[in-house]
């Protein structure tokens, strides 16, 4: 199934590290607790972000780049040994790092899956070394979390490294002054993943070089096996491996309650938003979505995590609640309010590939070949991207006790290839989750455009199974029950397709 992608930025070296600058800038201005330090770490993750796009481009200034944020790290490290009172001195961004653009990938870790660089610094700290330390970081986010590891375990900046190839047999090219004599080579991601190919790919290529297995150490996001496509070598060596998990586990909700302090009331909701930017920028969603009263309201960021308060006589929508008047509002206040940039999310050729894909792997081939798909060239110009929800199931929808409709996941679209897409997508949506009939859907449409978001007939008739087809994927990956149901939908819409009657929407 094709549900995943990276999201990918475009961005100017120097003005990325200009913007880092300025943010150190206040940092060093901020009293010392929690809310500095998690400024300070915002600041590691982007320029490790930078980093990332360097090294990946060849760039001049990588290693000046690294240095950076290897002495960032070290505050970082100072300011949670410390109990956040002290962050040392902070290191000048350097400026040589050329004026090529780059791209920049967003670290899913610490945007979805609550990976936090504090954590693999504590990992660092349980290791058996049997040797100086040497930290190999696997790009993207083990820029970031290589960092960590080096400064708590007193190395030298790590190196990075970007695996290639195929997503389940990676492979990968150490640099020739990677290896030192009698060094303990410490591997550093987020993973493992369906294979572990990243960690596999660089411990084969050390130990091509000669170094032994007693000499490398993995330190993983979590304490789970690679998944069901790791080969058995890659798996026999995991489990014969030192490796110690980066997780706070069940403490996490534990230290989130005692960085709140007196701003976590009882009843209020904690959901993790992402680290640094990546939070704020969540934050300023759900302050946008709440002012226009369609969300909780959004208490906090506290490192991380965000506090939404919520009316505890809230209740969930029955079964036959369709309210399509305020989907359309929200959808219509979404476009208006949350702009994105075009290059922000899955481009139509890359949903017209998922779409294929699963439902042939759903249908078979000739399943495929009988949809009716649009000219990509043609589509892709009259998307009009703002910041879509993409996460319109019934449970997501709340009324409160006065009626109001209160739309819950509003601020996180998921780690997945959708990313931003015009409000057709959302649109699309509401008619699949709300399971609404042709009158219903094309109501729903009329009133989006009476609020002033024009909808593109052909581009919803294609959104309308690609919608579908992508959630039957997700679904069939995370193995829930939702898989049927989706598979059904898609069915529908294909038999439709075959016998030449309208689907059952406005799509004419």
């Amino acid at each position: 199934m094709l549900v995943y992608g990276d999201q990918v930025e475009l961005a100017d070296p120097r003005q990325r590290s200009d913007r880092i600058g300025v943010h150190l800038t206040r940092i060093a201005g901020m009293q010392p607790g929690i809310d500095r330090h998690s400024r300070l770490v915002g600041a590691l993750i982007d320029a490790g972000q930078l980093l990332q796009g360097v090294a990946d481009r060849l760039l001049p200034g990588e290693q000046a780049l690294g240095a950076f944020v290897h002495g960032l790290a070290h505050c970082v490290l100072r300011s949670w040994d410390s109990g956040f009172g002290d962050i040392g001195e902070l290191p000048a961004i350097p400026r040589a790092v050329g004026r090529h653009r780059v791209e920049l990938r967003v670290p899913e870790g610490f945007a979805f899956y609550s990976v936090y660089p504090e954590a693999y610094a504590i990992s660092a700290r349980r290791l058996s070394l049997s040797g100086p330390p040497r930290v190999i970081g696997i790009r993207s986010i083990g820029t970031t979390l290589g960092a960590m590891v080096a400064a708590a375990l007193d190395a030298p900046p790590a190196i990075t490294v970007r695996p290639f190839g195929d997503p389940f047999q990676r492979h990968v090219s150490l640099p020739a002054e990677a290896i030192e004599p009698n060094a303990h080579y410490v591997i550093v991601d987020e993973g493992p993943g369906l294979s572990g190919s990243s960690f596999g790919a660089v411990a084969d290529s050390l130990e091509a070089r000669g170094v032994p297995l007693d000499r490398i150490a993995f330190i993983p996001g979590h304490a789970n096996e690679p998944g069901p496509r790791a080969s058995d070598a890659h798996r026999l060596r995991w489990r014969r491996a030192q490796r110690v998990p980066a997780d706070f586990g069940g403490r996490l909700l534990e230290l989130v309650r005692s960085w709140a302090g007196d701003r976590l009331r009882a009843g209020d909701q904690l959901k993790f938003a992402g680290l640094g930017s990546i939070g704020e920028r969540k934050l300023e969603i759900a302050r946008t979505l709440h002012a226009a009263q369609f969300t909780p309201e959004p208490v906090a960021l506290v490192h991380g995590f965000l506090i939404e308060r919520l009316s505890p006589s809230s209740q969930h929508l029955p079964p036959d609640d369709k309210p399509i008047a305020q989907i359309a509002r929200y959808i219509g206040a979404r476009a208006e309010l949350l702009p994105a940039a075009s290059l922000s999310g899955a481009s139509i050729p890359q949903l017209i590939e998922m779409t294929r894909r699963n439902v042939t792997l759903a249908f078979g081939e000739s399943a495929a070949e009988s949809l009716d798909l649009p000219d990509a060239g043609l589509l892709e110009g009259r998307v009009h991207r703002t910041c879509t929800d993409n996460r319109f199931e019934r449970g997501n929808w709340l009324r409160g006790a006065d009626g109001k409709l209160i739309k819950t996941q509003a601020v996180d679209q998921g780690h997945n290839l959708i990313g931003c897409q015009d409000p057709a997508w959302d649109v699309a949506g509401a008619i699949t989750e709300f399971g609404l009939d042709r009158c219903e859907s094309e109501t729903l449409v009329q009133l989006v455009e009476r609020g002033g978001c024009d909808i593109d007939r052909e581009l919803l008739g294609f959104y309308r199974i690609a919608y579908p087809a992508f959630r039957f994927g997700e679904a069939t990956l995370a193995q829930t029950a939702d898989a049927g149901r989706y598979a059904r939908i898609v069915s529908e819409l294909l038999q439709h397709v075959c016998s030449g009657t309208p689907q059952e929407s406005s799509v004419g």
